[in-house]
C-alpha cells in the first residue's frame, strides 16, 4: 500500500517526539512549570494525533460519519481520524500561542539556539494565526475537519477554510483530478462545472482512496430520478454497498 512507507516514517518521527515531549511534559509539572508543560503536552498531543489515523487509514478500516436529515446526506471524515486530527490541530495551535506569549518572558524551559531565540517564536505566533481560524471554523462545522452534503438539488462541501456548493445542474462532470492542476489532489472528489470552476474535497478519511464515496456522487449526478434516497436514507445503503464492492 502506497501509504504504509509514509505510515511508518511517519510513525517513528512522530512517535519518538510525542513520547519525548510526554516525558518532558511530566517532568515539568513535577516541578511545577506548567507553562512548558502545556505547551509540551500541544507538541505530544499534535504528534499522537497525526499519527492515530494511520491505524485505521493503512488497513482500509474507514467508514464515514454519515448521517440523514431529512433534506439531504451529509458525509464527515471517519471519527477515527477526524477527532485525532482536530486534537492534533488544536494542540499545536495551543502550543504555539504559549509559546509565542512566555518564551520571549523565559518562563519556556525548552532548550532554544541563542541564534533562532526570535525566529522560532515569531514562526510559532503564525502557525498560530493560521490555525486559530482552521479551529474556530472545524468547531463552527459542528467538530469536524470536512464535511460534504448531497441533496436533491445540489451539494455544499467545506474542507480547510473554504467551503463550495452547487446545482447539480451546473455539474459537468465528477472526477477525481482537477483538470486545471498538474499535481493532483490525492482521494479527491472534484466537482466540475459547466462554467469549467471546480470544488474538491479530499475524501481519503471518509472511504478507502476516496472511491466509493466518489462513485456515490457519480450515480446521484447521473441519475437524478434517485436523487430522493438522498432524504431517506437509502443514500447510506448504497454507500456501503459501493464499499462492499470495493
Amino acid at each position: 500500500m502506497k501509504v504504509l512507507p509514509i505510515a511508518i516514517l511517519c510513525g517513528l518521527f512522530c512517535g519518538t517526539l510525542g513520547t519525548l515531549s510526554a516525558v518532558w511534559a511530566a517532568l515539568c509539572i513535577g516541578r511545577g512549570e506548567f507553562v512548558t508543560a502545556t505547551v509540551t503536552l500541544g507538541v505530544a498531543a499534535f504528534c499522537f494525533g497525526f499519527i492515530i489515523p494511520f491505524f485505521k487509514v493503512v488497513p482500509g478500516n474507514i467508514a464515514p460519519h454519515a448521517n440523514c436529515d431529512g433534506e439531504g446526506t451529509t458525509f464527515q471524515p471517519d471519527r477515527g481520524i477526524d477527532i485525532p486530527i482536530q486534537i492534533s490541530i488544536f494542540g499545536f495551535v495551543l502550543a504555539s500561542a504559549l509559546f509565542t506569549i512566555f518564551a520571549p518572558l523565559g518562563k519556556v524551559d525548552i532548550p532554544i539556539p541563542p541564534s533562532m531565540r526570535y525566529s522560532i517564536p515569531f514562526t510559532s505566533g503564525v502557525v498560530f494565526l493560521i490555525g486559530l481560524p482552521l479551529v474556530w471554523r472545524n468547531l463552527r462545522r459542528g467538530n469536524t475537519t470536512k464535511y460534504l452534503r448531497l441533496a436533491p438539488a445540489g451539494f455544499e462541501l467545506s474542507q480547510g477554510l473554504r467551503s463550495n456548493s452547487g446545482d447539480w445542474e451546473q455539474v459537468h462532470d465528477v472526477t477525481d483530478e482537477e483538470p486545471s492542476k498538474q499535481a493532483p489532489t490525492p482521494n479527491a472528489i472534484v466537482f466540475v462545472m459547466s462554467d469549467e470552476s471546480t470544488a474538491t474535497i479530499a475524501a481519503g478519511a471518509m472511504t478507502p482512496d476516496g472511491a466509493a464515496l466518489r462513485e456515490l456522487v457519480r450515480f446521484y449526478w447521473q441519475h437524478p430520478e434517485s436523487r430522493g434516497e438522498l432524504t431517506d436514507g437509502t443514500a447510506l445503503k448504497r454507500l456501503a454497498q459501493l464499499q462492499a464492492k470495493n
